[in-house]
């Protein structure tokens, strides 16, 4: 076993569940260090690095736990990663104490290989990245010291070129530029060029030449400070400063210098030149007040493409949201206005069929219901089309699961996947994700020739909902939005990227040639509280229901029948289905309607008044719905039957109903066929003790 292989503990106090865990992690390059006790355990952590340890819950004497917190405790062993196993049923109390004893992960048993794998391949990533730092930091020393030996040679090479300081006086006399030599009592050399420039008419006469002088009077304080930090630290003297010249002009002089010191160390003096920069020092002027000049314009045009932007995207937006919003009132109205009064209608003809007589009437009002059945199901249509009823009623994640179905019926299958088990998003924030989703599904639909597409919904630790279309198609070269391209469904990707900036979020496209294609849209999760609304029927040419029509104080209460009747509540908040319902089950001697009800909380109330047998109970009501209505009733009177009705019946309504506690849901259409049918086997399962099946 090679000694630089990284190291996993297995800690467990069943032998095979070690041998699973070693076999399971077992790779190339690992170790498996294991322990049957924490006793044990502390041992061998003191006579190896461990990169990794997997450790059980429940152990004898001391449990993982305990472990945990000793490795915490200890500085050799506090920062190696714990991951812990447990067998019993999840619970947050064990989950959270794991975390607090300084866990990375928590996992439950039976445990999933690829999960534990891929969890044990990252932290043996970052075991090996920090054994790779520790390699590098050891070169890094090598090369410092290497570094200072260059730097002693370089002294050595200063000391021979001070050996040569006279060859440099005589080469420096021929250069054009200014060089200077300045030594511990002041100035020592000036080449012709530097005499020149400040009118000095005798070499003899450098050793009074005093710098200060001819400086300017703005520049003296800042090149004297500039000049006396450089001899402190015997540093290179760098400033830029205006000089006298003989004419009396003051020009820019760059000036450089270098210390020069004695084979000890000690500082001799300086050695430097000046150029001058004053042609250069204008045009950078010129050059500064030109680029401030520019970036103020800039900066003011990108002001106001940033706020074109956001006025733009607002706009956008705000278009998205005005379409959505007259989607919904169509389908509203459509709903609870034109849905309701066909319901009305095939009610009453129903109740005619039987009643009319002669050799056609009664295949002509048969066709007359036939055609009322196709225009409930074009209507419905309509409104799933306009705006699914499951966005508004369920939220988000079952308007996504009711997409997908639509989906299959278009040829694709979709497969849904959720991290999250509840989801409360704004209004405007759910419509504009399903749109989103529903673009990018519709895209994989066109252009993808995908078998198959996945939706992945999840929240991550961050407060961030990511909503994930993949699909295993041809894929493409992404296209930056502001890069010209001709990729599939580019413009819809670019307003989908502009609908997701908007809430604050973003769109991420991963994509290559015949490797699919992967969509995640992210945005701030917010969650919101959903409080009942007023209820306020829409604005229609229809005939409106009377809001107080069905309210218990308006309604006279109906004298009971003999004690074989069966009680029955009639709950909708539109008067003319109730009539309609009322006279349909006035045909049956043993159902009397007893009370009616025009939204869920009357219902409450009335079922606690009038003990009813059964309660038909429509879904969507306004102040309380039908779905929380038959939750309050069930728990306040389990014996009470309740049936649902909806004009949309939905799986998702179904299941929701189901879960509340009502027998089972039949539409409105079919109630003139099933209601009095379903109020006798509600009955008949209720006095046998017969539990209704969960996924009737």
């Amino acid at each position: 076993m090679s000694a630089d292989q990284a190291k996993f503990l297995l800690v467990d106090d069943h032998e095979a569940n070690l041998v699973a865990l070693s076999t399971l992690l077992s790779q190339e390059g690992v170790e498996m260090v294991q322990a049957k006790s924490g006793r044990e355990a502390l041992e061998l952590l003191l006579q190896h690095d461990i990169a990794l340890a997997i450790i059980d819950v429940h152990m004898p004497i001391m449990n993982g736990f305990e472990l945990a917190e000793l490795m915490r405790g200890a500085r050799r062993t506090q920062h190696v990663p714990i991951i812990f196993l447990t067998g019993e049923a999840q619970d947050n109390l064990h989950r959270f104490r794991g975390y607090q004893a300084g866990a990375v992960d928590f996992l439950y048993k039976p445990i999933e290989p690829h999960v534990l794998r891929s969890k044990a391949a990252i932290f043996l990533d970052l075991y090996k990245q920090r054994e790779e730092l520790a390699r590098q930091r050891d070169q890094f020393l090598i090369l410092a010291e290497e570094k200072a030996r260059l730097l002693r040679e370089r002294d050595e090479a200063d000391r021979r070129l001070r050996d040569s300081e006279s060859r440099f006086r005589s080469l420096a006399d021929s250069a054009p530029v200014i060089i200077w030599m300045n030594g511990l009592e002041g100035c020592e050399f000036l080449n012709q060029a530097c005499l020149e420039f400040f009118g000095v008419e005798r070499i003899d006469q450098v050793n009074g030449f005093d710098w200060a002088e001819y400086v300017h009077p703005d520049d003296q304080a800042q090149a004297a400070e500039a000049y006396l930090r450089a001899v402190a630290g015997q540093a290179r003297f760098e400033a830029s400063f205006r000089c006298r010249r003989r004419d009396g002009a003051y020009r820019w002089l760059r000036t450089v210098g270098m210390p020069t010191l004695s084979s000890s160390g000690a500082l001799l003096g300086y050695i430097g030149a000046s150029f001058d920069m004053t042609e250069s020092k204008e045009a950078e002027a010129r050059l500064q007040r030109w680029s401030v000049d520019l970036e103020r314009a800039v900066n003011q045009k990108t002001d106001e493409l940033r706020h074109s932007q956001t006025q733009l995207r607002a706009l956008a937006t705000e278009l998205n949201l005005t379409e959505q919003r007259e989607r919904k009132r169509l389908a509203t109205e459509l709903h609870d206005y034109l849905a309701q009064l066909l319901v009305v209608v095939r009610m009453k003809l129903s109740q005619a069929i039987p009643l009319v007589t002669g050799e056609r009437a009664p295949g002509l009002l048969q066709d007359a219901d036939h055609a009322l059945t196709q225009s409930l199901d074009y209507t419905r249509c309509l409104v799933a089309e306009l705006t699914p009823p499951t966005l508004k009623d369920f939220g988000l994640l079952e308007a996504l699961g009711w997409l997908a179905g639509q989906m299959e019926r278009n040829g694709l299958s979709v497969v849904m996947q959720q991290r999250t088990t509840t989801l409360t998003l704004p209004e405007d924030q759910a419509v504009l994700l399903f749109q989103s989703v529903r673009e990018l599904l519709f895209n994989v639909l066109k252009h993808a020739h995908a078998k198959q597409a996945t939706i992945l919904v999840a929240v991550t630790d961050e407060d961030v909902l990511e909503v994930v279309v993949s699909d295993d198609g041809c894929g493409f070269v992404p296209v930056a939005p502001d890069q010209p391209g001709t990729a599939p469904g580019r413009f819809g990707l670019f307003s989908i990227t502009e609908r997701m900036a908007a809430m604050g979020g973003e769109l991420l496209i991963e994509s290559m040639p015949g490797k699919g294609t992967s969509a995640t849209l992210k945005t701030p999760y917010r969650p919101v509280r959903i409080e009942a609304e007023d209820y306020a029927p829409p604005a229609t040419g229809l005939p409106q229901p009377d809001p107080a029509a069905g309210r218990i104080a308006k309604i006279p209460e109906l004298p009971h029948r003999p004690n074989s009747t069966i009680g029955i509540l009639l709950v909708d908040d539109h008067a003319m289905v109730r009539q309609g319902l009322r006279s349909m089950l006035g045909g049956y001697d043993d159902v009397s309607v007893i009370g009616e009800a025009s939204n869920g909380r009357e219902a409450v109330e009335s079922v606690d008044r009038l003990r009813p047998s059964v309660v038909v109970m429509d879904i969507n009501m306004p102040v309380t719905n039908g779905i929380d209505a038959t939750v309050e009733i069930k728990a306040r009177h389990p014996q009470v039957a309740v049936i649902g009705l909806s004009v949309q019946n939905s799986g998702e309504a179904r299941e929701a109903m189901l879960r509340a506690g009502a027998v089972t849901l039949i539409s409105k259409e079919a109630a003139v066929d099933e209601l009095y049918l379903a109020i006798r086997q509600a009955l008949a399962g209720e006095n046998s003790d017969c539990a209704l099946p969960a996924d009737r």
